[in-house]
């Protein structure tokens, strides 16, 4: 109700335009006094034609008609007198003085702004209160000597209703990681400085970022600075500099970005930092001295210090991997915002004026109604036979028949996707769902391929039953992962284990599929097309698949022709769907060709309905899926909900629910995954065909005998059991929802494991190396090295560095025990070689570590026995202990293998090694003293040892040298400190200094720093390794090689698998193999393979990998959320 006596409250400010500051709280102030029923109008000096009939002239004012007038300043005002000279009783409204120390001292606005302060002075006399519009300005006013009894704070500034956006135009695709700041560009403002740091932050920044610098140009020759600065630092793609922008193109920069950073040197109140929370942005400012920000944001903010580019870079970079921590403040920003709403406001503005016996009317604002909210909204294709489609929704309609509200939104990875009306029709309950997918939602669930997730807008944002099928993933998948979802749940156990794996830092969740989908549609065999081979007279086995490469038809099609004949009664039905990613009637036919009596195969290339599929089940004798890589394997699932027998590779997201109770397991190697994908040492599973052809064989004795049904009657009833208790769309809900409201409890800042390494460091040996460059980019010095004493020292050790053991086998390791117990370290990376421990010494350490709760990983750079003397050394003999270990890390596939055969499966991991990411220096004087220009050079690079092929090299060189007088050979080869590698320096040395050599090689074996070895390679032209034999697993040196962007040529031997995709093979060891490779190679250029294989082995790469591979492992924070399958 409105009081019977009209109050008027007019406004004063010597200038009004649209957008200003101080014009936008005088149009919040009048629009809350004429709301409650107050007269309230605004003068000023001249209102621009703009402004006219909404802003009135202070020509037109009649003194004495109102009850206060409020007088705005922030500058000098030149009708003073005026304003004194009215009867009203006149309150300041104290918006801050920009201090005259951000600008130049012969600025125009100098004197402007010594008048202002200068006012503050003395108007202090005749006011009758004054209302600051932050804490900062309360505190100047009590500075300048007003009474804190007639003064107070109130932020008339923010009219939330005009910046809340009632509809947000969506942004669907896919986008980097966008910082945003909104403020004039002035020096003050400090947007020089948000340069400097966003530049740090791109050089190290693992996922695309974007700045945007939004504001209009008020300082011409700042923002020349500023793009001056941006195109010396070459970062112009990256930064946008928009000027001035309307409201909507303001509004949908604020929703689209990430993170809102100030580095503002000062500010009266900051409003765009309101206008951020305000659009739920998360802020991080700068808490400048005398500036009012840490008041303007309260708690909702985050706050740095100090304004060091680097130190900023870094903040952003923290905030970037902690999605939930950015959650939790944009939370505390909308929660701030509670502050500046419309009731707070005039509640508090009519406290104060009331102490002066003025009395604003009481008003209740009308409290707009809550934005109606689906609990769950569920974005991806979900109108198809895809089996993404199906995941998403068979959720959505389980999730809502746990009774929450969901919505269904039809996406891709690239963008939205239009929905098929037809489906909708014949679907009522996902129309339903549908209809409610463009409302705002709580939480969202995304399942889509490829992932994306940079767009997503829930206030819990997770990627929803994923899967993957191979071991490692695109390291871009991986870190929009950890910067962009709050929770990522998992199709199956062993996707969970790939994603840590994989670095993803994100917490994780197992919650399974479902497969009773299938049981709602009745058999019905009527859609399935003639097939002549099927009846009750022949074995039947079915395979069910997309048919691409991994799901092994090739393997399948082979065990098949293996076991059976066309004379035998069995026949093979495999169903799959047309792609362009198959050729299956081609490859059935060739495969038939190529026998000379091809058992029977029915193809279907069809869709089918559920029914139909059914059918299939249910008159077949056993599935059979010899599957390279499955995420899950929901025909599997199907299949045993149909009481089938299932024949499966025994390792994938299978392993759920196909075990040795449940399902028959093919036998597999570890194999490297031959597909197009951008993912660094990633292996899948190879099945054994011969296997699988004796498991067919079992198969179709027992069927020919009648007593197939008896013979996998138990193991099929297991499966059934299982099935229907814990692979149900229910159950997969239930789980997804728990993991929901777990991982939105899990604390905010993630807990860093206490790191410790056994290794060589800082000493003429490769693996010390390789640790100094595996460690040293993501720990630095927060990681205890314990390395061996007794050796010569290539630079000074540090104090994080502890030498408490020898190698050899005579150390029984007690004093390197004990280091670690002193460090207090939770989590050990231990880097293994046979030379450097004895057996039962190193088994002994593990044992006692994994008895203290001690997180182990051991890393391998060669699993091969070796003959040591009389002993035969065998990592076989240490099964029992390493199986203990969180993490066995491998480098090459055949260790993996050999991993396996001594019975260690569960802990394995292929790691990649790294490699140098930075382009070689450029020659120093030593190089240039070797007078190498104008030839071409071939390299060689690492310790001088015989295995390593340095007199094979020499030799091959001798002939290609005889045809091409340009030809140079330059040798890097360090002596090792053993006296076989002086040995050979001497020969190597004799056998080049003869006629046909001489003058054509250069020899280095001194040992070098790496920055003048990379300086000696980046000469050349080619590098060769001409290893001649070794049971090392992976090359260092060859990395080194790499690094330099120059092509690469190996012999073919097993330690250089793992860069086969990087590398050119020669053929053969022996010097005339390697003398022919270079000549028909020597002109190759470097291909694009060996550039993205050098982005994806950057040792900064892999070791911020490894760093998060920790962080999931550690003890505090990496236990997967606890839900069964």
């Amino acid at each position: 109700m409105h009081s019977e006596v009209q109050v008027t409250i007019h406004q004063f400010a010597i200038s009004v335009s649209p957008g200003d500051g101080i014009s936008n709280g005088m149009m919040l102030t009048r629009k809350l006094l004429r709301l409650a029923g107050v007269k309230s109008d605004i003068y000023c000096i001249r209102p621009s034609e703009q402004m006219a009939g909404d802003v009135l002239c202070m020509d037109d004012y009649l003194p004495g008609s109102a009850d206060a007038l409020l007088v705005h300043h922030g500058i000098g005002n030149p009708v003073e007198a005026w304003l004194r000279d009215l009867p009203e009783p006149k309150f300041m409204v104290f918006h801050n003085i920009t201090p005259g120390e951000l600008f130049p001292p012969e600025h125009a606005i100098q004197p402007m702004l010594a008048h202002g302060w200068e006012q503050v002075d003395t108007w202090k006399h005749w006011l009758t209160g004054s209302i600051a519009d932050s804490q900062q300005n309360l505190q100047d006013l009590l500075k300048h000597g007003y009474s804190d009894q007639n003064i107070t704070e109130i932020p008339l500034l923010v009219d939330l209703e005009r910046i809340q956006p009632h509809a947000v135009k969506r942004h669907d695709t896919p986008r980097p990681f966008t910082l945003l700041y909104v403020g004039r560009i002035m020096p003050h403002k400090n947007q020089l400085g948000l340069v400097e740091a966003f530049a740090v932050l791109l050089r190290s920044s693992p996922v695309p970022i974007q700045l945007y610098l939004v504001g209009g140009f008020t300082v011409p020759d700042y923002k020349a600075r500023i793009e001056a600065r941006i195109q010396e630092l070459g970062i112009q793609s990256f930064v946008s500099l928009t000027g001035k922008v309307d409201d909507d193109t303001l509004t949908s920069l604020y929703r689209r970005s990430d993170l809102f950073v100030s580095l503002s040197l000062h500010e009266g109140f900051g409003m765009p930092l309101i206008e951020a929370m305000a659009h739920e942005l998360p802020v991080l400012a700068y808490d400048a001295p005398n500036s009012n920000v840490i008041h303007t944001l309260g708690s909702a903010g985050l706050l740095l210090d100090n304004a060091d580019p680097h130190q900023v870079a870094a903040t952003i970079a923290q905030l970037m991997e902690n999605p939930a921590l950015r959650r939790n403040m944009r939370r505390r920003g909308i929660e701030r915002m509670h502050e500046f709403g419309y009731q707070h406001l005039y509640d508090r503005l009519s406290s104060y004026l009331s102490k002066f016996d003025i009395q604003l009317p009481q008003f209740s604002f009308p409290v707009s109604a809550p934005t109606s909210l689906v609990d769950y909204r569920i974005e991806g294709p979900f109108d198809s036979t895809y089996s993404l489609a199906l995941v998403n929704r068979e959720l959505g309609r389980a999730i809502a028949e746990h009774g929450h509200r969901v919505g269904l939104r039809a996406t891709e990875g690239p963008g939205p996707i239009p929905v098929d009306q037809a489906f909708l029709d014949a679907n009522p309950d996902c129309a339903d769902l549908h209809a409610r997918g463009e409302q705002p939602a709580r939480d969202v669930l995304r399942l889509m391929y490829p992932p994306r997730v940079t767009d997503m807008q829930g206030d819990f944002n997770v990627v929803s039953c994923y899967g993957w099928e191979e071991s490692s993933l695109p390291q871009g998948y991986c870190h929009d992962f950890n910067h962009q979802a709050h929770l990522i749940t998992s199709m199956s156990s062993w996707v969970t284990r790939t994603l840590l794996d994989n670095g993803v830092t994100a917490p994780l969740a197992t919650v399974g599929l479902g497969a009773d989908h299938i049981l709602r549609a009745d058999i019905d065999a009527s859609s399935l097309p003639p097939m002549p081979n099927v009846s009750a007279e022949r074995l039947k086995l079915l395979h069910v698949s997309s048919c691409f490469p991994r799901k092994g038809v090739d393997v399948l099609l082979n065990a098949y022709g293996q076991a059976f004949t066309a004379e035998q009664p069995v026949v093979l039905i495999i169903k799959t769907f047309p792609n362009p990613h198959h050729d299956i009637r081609k490859e059935v036919a060739d495969w038939a060709a190529s026998l000379p009596s091809a058992p029977a195969v029915e193809l279907i290339v069809q869709d089918l309905p559920d029914s139909a599929l059914r059918a299939l089940y249910t008159m077949a004798d056993a599935l059979v899926a010899p599957s390279r890589g499955e995420g899950f394997g929901l025909p599997l699932a199907e299949a045993m909900l149909h009481r089938l027998p299932v024949i499966v590779t025994g390792q994938g997201g299978q392993s759920d629910f196909c075990t040795e109770d449940t399902a028959w397991l093919i036998d597999y190697r570890y194999e490297r995954a031959r597909t197009h994908l951008d993912a660094a040492a990633s292996v899948w599973f190879e099945p054994s065909a011969e296997h699988l052809a004796s498991l067919l064989g079992e198969f179709y004795l027992a069927w020919g005998e009648g007593r197939l049904a008896s013979v996998t009657a138990a193991r099929v009833e297991a499966a059934d059991a299982l099935i229907r208790s814990r692979f149900t769309w229910s159950h997969v809900a239930k789980a997804s929802v728990d993991a929901m409201a777990q991982a939105s409890q899990q604390p905010l800042l993630k807990k860093a494991p206490r790191l410790g390494t056994v290794t060589t460091w800082n000493s003429a040996c490769g693996i010390a190396t390789y640790s100094t460059k595996l460690l040293e980019p993501a720990f630095g010095l927060d990681c205890h090295v314990f390395a061996n004493d007794g050796v010569v020292l290539t630079s000074r050790d540090e104090s994080n560095i502890e030498r408490c053991w020898s190698a050899g086998d005579t150390d029984d390791l007690a004093r390197l025990k004990a280091a670690i117990e002193r460090s207090g370290v939770d989590t050990l990376l231990i880097q293994f070689n046979f030379s450097f421990f004895g057996l039962q010494a190193f088994a002994s350490l593990l044992d006692w570590a994994h008895g203290r709760g001690i997180c182990t990983l051991v890393v391998f750079h060669s699993t091969a026995d070796v003959q040591h003397g009389e002993q035969l050394k065998s990592l076989r003999d240490l099964r029992e202990s390493l199986s203990q270990s969180a993490r066995l890390l491998v480098h090459s596939v055949g260790d993996l293998n050999r991993l396996k055969d001594f019975g260690l499966r569960d802990n394995l991991l292929m790691f990649p090694h790294g490699v140098i990411d930075t382009p070689p220096p450029a020659p120093g004087a030593r190089q240039q003293a070797a007078n190498l220009q104008g030839k071409t050079i071939i390299a060689s690079y690492g310790f001088l040892l015989p295995h390593k092929g340095m007199p094979e090299l020499i030799e091959a060189f001798a002939l290609l040298a005889k045809d091409d007088s340009k030809l140079h050979l330059l040798l890097v080869n360090a002596e090792y400190p053993v006296p076989v590698s002086a040995e050979l320096a001497v020969a190597c040395r004799e056998r080049i200094a003869q006629p046909d050599l001489a003058g054509r090689v250069t020899l280095i074996t001194d040992y070098l720093s790496d920055e003048e070895s990379l300086s000696w390679l980046g000469m050349a032209d080619a590098i060769v390794f001409p290893y001649q034999h070794t049971q090392e697993s992976s090359s260092a040196a060859v990395r080194w090689g790499l690094s330099t962007g120059r092509p690469v040529f190996c012999t073919p031997l097993a330690i250089f698998e793992d860069v086969e995709d990087a590398v050119t093979f020669l053929p053969g060891t022996d010097s005339q193999s390697m003398a022919k490779g270079l000549r028909e190679n020597l002109d190759a250029v470097p291909q694009v393979l060996q550039e993205k294989w050098l982005r994806n082995h950057g040792w900064r790469s892999v070791s911020a990998r490894l760093r998060n591979v920790l962080m999931g492992l550690s003890a505090e924070n990496a236990k997967t959320l606890a839900h069964d399958v």
